[in-house]
């Protein structure tokens, strides 16, 4: 049962984008317009290669992924 909730789980982040979202830091499914997540972190306090990323779209691959992008850009 564990694995495969693992397995859902990653499955689950093959499909998430981190994004902007009216200014804000966003987690969005893929392709989706609408936000599952905003973060408290605006978008024009990070660099401008951070904002270049999240303006196209960065593809979150794992769960250690995601949570290192989210520790970089609210710290």
């Amino acid at each position: 049962m564990y694995m495969l909730k693992k397995t859902a789980s990653l499955i689950l982040l093959l499909y998430l984008t981190l994004g902007c979202f009216r200014g804000y830091l966003a987690l969005f499914d893929k392709g989706a317009s609408e936000p599952k997540q905003i973060f408290p972190c605006q978008v024009s306090s990070l660099p401008d290669a951070d904002r270049e990323a999240l303006e196209k779209g960065i593809p979150v691959r794992s769960e250690d992924e995601l949570d290192r992008f989210l520790e970089d850009f609210l710290s």
